[in-house]
């Protein structure tokens, strides 16, 4: 069993945000969590990446528990990448100098002063470049990118930090159709081989990319299973899907 959450619990000032959740995710699968607003999806990811440390249960992780695990252990030692709903970049760094930075084995104070770019270094920039189609925009700040654009430079640093599994909030908010759709299948073809989790809301886009989707309704888990099983569950379809003659919430 490669990552597991076992009663999970998030609690505060009294409130469950999340409430006792089970879920289990395979190496090397994309699961999208989905949900209405206030939901605890992205609580669940917070926990998962240290920036909330549950109230109750465990993050168990080939074993190692990593409940209440500092950010940077989790990330640095357990190799779990994020990317937050809006683009956290450089905007004074140019797209290649966003890349470097972010490189896996050059994040400290001393590699950072014995840093060169070497061969090496140069061909996975570009390999990570080519996968984000953004070689052209190289030497381009990120203020002069699109939108779209930005949320791949990060997706790429992400790719960079070389984590195992790679955590994505709402990675298409904000995008349009076309962005959208070479999300999703850059998410399959650059990820591959990592394990992903996915908060997301574009039904659209779930469906290209999930393998597993999980809905959450008031911290809980309402109901799990593959897209079409998903969006043809009554319970689904009544909290999350259809609000009267509304889209989703």
């Amino acid at each position: 069993m490669f990552l597991e959450l076992k009663n999970l619990t998030a609690e505060f000032n009294g409130f469950k945000a999340v409430d006792k959740i089970n879920m289990v995710i395979e190496k090397g699968e994309t699961r999208v969590i989905i949900g209405p607003n206030g939901a605890g999806k992205t609580t669940v990811i917070d926990m998962l990446t240290g920036k909330t440390k549950p109230a109750d249960g465990e993050i168990l992780l080939e074993g190692n528990n990593l409940a209440g695990k500092t950010p940077y252990e989790i990330s640095d030692k357990y190799k779990i990448g994020r990317k937050f709903q809006g683009p956290n970049v450089f905007d004074n760094m140019t797209v290649y100098e966003n890349l470097e930075v972010a490189l896996s084995g050059h994040n400290k104070l001393l590699q950072t002063f014995f840093f060169r770019r070497t061969s090496t270094i140069k061909k996975r920039i570009y390999n990570i470049l080519e996968k984000i189609n953004l070689v052209t925009q190289k030497e381009m700040l990120p203020c002069f990118l699109s939108h779209g654009q930005r949320q791949w430079l990060e997706m790429g640093m992400i790719l960079a930090q070389d984590p195992d599994i790679i955590t994505l909030d709402e990675p298409a908010a904000g995008m349009t159709d076309d962005e959208t759709y070479k999300t999703g299948e850059m998410i399959k073809e650059i990820m591959h081989d990592k394990t992903v989790i996915v908060v997301e809301h574009d039904m659209d886009f779930i469906k290209q990319i999930a393998k597993t989707v999980t809905v959450l309704n008031q911290g809980k888990i309402l109901a799990e299973g593959t897209y079409d099983e998903i969006s043809h569950n009554p319970e689904v379809i009544k909290v999350y899907l259809k609000t009267d003659d509304e889209g989703p919430v």
